[in-house]
């Protein structure tokens, strides 16, 4: 069944429901971009939208998705990157829709299923809590056992109090335990995924959706019988994507499991009692992971130059011998029987899943000692104490021909949206690196007067940010920044020793202008640090990458942003490496098809921190002279909303942009 344009018309038209509400008016761009998706949604079609802040995309895309979901009996799977695009889906968005459309349609959000209790892996706890635990842990048990029976869906974050770590790694739901054969429906994670099968919008995270999207059983499905996908913060999904089909086997992982199954130390563990033997296996596995890690660590860092390494590529299968597999696959086989033997049927569950999990770290251990598959890039990372880990890691470094088939094939329909997706005015180039060259692109304009309510500035006397006289100016450039707004003032770095040298040389000429200096990393958390940015509107707030986006803070707190150097992402990550390298094979200019489009991508981003409603008016100021100097500069430029540019010269003289492009 198509949905019907007339409800559109009667919500988001110009004399619409949704225009005669307090607060909202009518907006052409939402309307058109909710005329687009029940196109694409009636005819099965795959669609890309760029929506730029102010749009009302949430909207634009939810009303279509609820009436195609409800008129056809089919499952909208909503996922977005942020825990606060996903609050605003089911506190606002999804509650305003049921209003507007005048029906009571079934919303759910799912998160990972490490964040349910599970009734089966608790009743197990219960009955091996002496041999699993150093400690009595009977009460918190049973504490969890009266919460999950009155909570509504056994989230954790609905908890009434902490449970320890340990704890809850021991209630929590766990792959191979947790099912609906094992628990039913009364488990909460179980009782959650079935309500989801049944609704009509669910909502999650990217890194949720990707990670369950190579599990799905049939190409009938995404993830649920006859659902369709909206992925919002599309600009994203690389990333998640690429996260989500990687793995990892660590150090850390691989002892904590084996102290599941047996801790010499507190004598416990699933297979207590255990025998002499028994623990002389465990002792010789322990051991093996401790000196197989360290060996690959010191190996991987004595072939490389300047001192320990956190990310270090790995190029060559079997650079050190593999002295840790086979003490594994001997407790394993050790473990199997005992496991057969057991006839605790609790703890012979959670001694199959332990059992599952560290037969999957050795595939892992064994595909990265070995560099299989050509299509990934393989690294060791090194955690500094405390952590003190060691991680083996590998991920595809191109997830087109991973989401190709399973996103935009015949199964469909999948939306994309986001505010920033084109380069160039195209949306070539994200069709390329998702696999999406069979979807139909839209891009909207925004509903943002830029000429009125946003001004650019260029310095140009600044050096270019790769000569050493850079760093010795940039802290004046940015004082000279701030003074033009007091403050109110976002400054976006790419380094964190640049930002943090440049807050030490500015933090008393600030605090001389009675203006408060954050910066991230240094005291607050993220969310914090932007509260006290929004409550104190005089203050500088100094950031790094997950500030270039996600970054909402309308009104008179922030006027200015200040981009510190063009978003070139340092080739220093192994799989950012690996991402060149391969397009260097194939001989394509790896800067001109991906280091630029993704630095003006981010460069997008970060200047969309500025205007968020039609009343807010400001600065980006870019003190990267390359835009002026460089023949890729002006193509950051062209990538800003239209609104005037002016140069700024050391004395503040200021001349037009059509001097230096000629």
């Amino acid at each position: 069944m198509t949905v019907t344009p007339d409800i559109l018309d009667d919500i988001l038209g110009a004399d619409g429901a949704l225009a005669r509400r307090p607060g909202f008016s009518y907006r052409a761009q939402q309307y058109t971009m909710a005329r687009a998706v029940a196109h694409a949604l009636d005819t099965e079609q795959h669609l890309i939208v760029e929506a730029p802040t102010g749009v009302g995309k949430t909207l634009a895309y939810l009303l279509p998705a609820v009436l195609h979901a409800v008129s056809n009996n089919r499952t909208a799977v909503i996922s977005t990157h942020t825990k606060n695009l996903q609050d605003q889906l089911l506190l606002k968005d999804i509650p305003l829709a049921r209003t507007l459309l005048e029906m009571d349609f079934t919303a759910i959000a799912l998160k990972g299923r490490r964040n349910y209790i599970c009734s089966t892996r608790l009743r197990n706890a219960l009955s091996t809590a002496g041999a699993l635990f150093a400690d009595d842990v009977t009460d918190e048990l049973r504490r969890l056992e009266d919460w999950a029976d009155t909570s509504v869906d056994g989230d954790i974050a609905t908890c009434p109090f902490v449970p320890r770590p340990d704890v809850w790694d021991a209630v929590c739901s766990e792959s191979g335990i947790c099912s609906p054969r094992t628990c039913g429906t009364h488990c909460s994670y179980q009782h959650v995924r079935e309500k989801a099968r049944h609704s009509s919008v669910v909502v999650m995270n990217h890194a949720l959706f990707f990670s369950l999207l190579p599990l799905r059983q049939t190409e009938e499905q995404f993830l649920f019988d006859n659902d369709f996908v909206i992925l919002d913060e599309a600009h994203l999904v690389e990333q998640a994507a690429g996260n989500a089909f990687g793995q990892k086997v660590s150090r850390r992982g691989l002892i904590s499991a084996l102290h599941r199954l047996y801790h010499r130390k507190p004598r416990k563990g699933l297979l207590v009692p255990a025998s002499r033997g028994l623990v002389s296996l465990f002792k010789g596995a322990e051991e093996s992971v401790d000196e197989f890690f360290t060996l690959f660590a010191d190996t991987v860092n004595h072939r490389k130059t300047g001192g320990v390494q956190r990310e270090i590529r790995l190029r060559d299968p079997h650079i050190v011998v593999d002295t840790l597999s086979e003490p594994l696959k001997e407790l394993l086989e050790k473990v199997e029987i005992l496991e057969d033997r057991t006839d605790d049927a609790a703890r012979k569950q959670e001694i199959a899943g332990v059992r599952q999990s560290l037969e999957n770290s050795l595939a892992v251990l064994e595909d990265v000692m070995e560099l299989r598959n050509p299509r990934a890039a393989y690294w060791l990372e090194i955690s500094p104490k405390p952590h003190d880990n060691v991680t083996l890691c590998t991920a595809p470094f191109d997830v087109h021909d991973l989401l190709a088939p399973r996103l935009f094939g015949e199964r469909g329909p999948t939306i994309l949206t986001s505010a920033t997706l084109a380069v160039g005015g195209s949306m070539e180039y994200v069709k390329a690196r998702l696999g999406a060259e069979s979807a139909g692109d839209l891009i909207l304009d925004s509903p943002f007067d830029y000429d009125r309510q946003m001004q650019v500035w260029v310095t140009r006397s600044i050096p270019e940010p790769d000569a050493p006289a850079f760093l010795n100016q940039l802290p004046q450039a940015i004082l000279q920044c701030i003074r033009a707004t007091h403050g109110k003032a976002l400054v976006l770095f790419t380094s964190m020793n640049v930002m943090q040298a440049t807050a030490r040389a500015i933090a008393g000429p600030i605090g001389d202008l009675g203006i408060n200096l954050l910066v991230q990393g240094a005291d607050l958390q993220r969310h914090a640090l932007l509260e006290e940015f929004k409550r104190d509107i005089h203050s500088v707030l100094f950031g790094l990458d997950s500030f270039w986006m996600g970054v909402d803070v309308p009104g008179e707190a922030l006027e200015h942003v200040v981009i510190t150097r063009l978003p070139f992402a340092v080739p220093s990550h192994p799989l950012m490496e690996t991402r060149l390298e391969e397009l260097q094979r194939r001989g394509v200019n790896p800067f001109l098809a991906f280091s630029l489009p993704e630095a003006i991508l981010k460069f997008r981003q970060g200047a969309g921190r500025l205007i968020r409603t039609v009343t807010d008016k400001g600065i980006v100021s870019i003190l990267d002279s390359r835009v002026l100097t460089k023949p890729y500069g002006r193509l950051f430029l062209a990538a800003l909303p239209k609104c005037p540019v002016e140069v700024i010269g050391r004395e503040g003289d200021v001349e037009p942009l059509d001097a230096f492009f000629v």
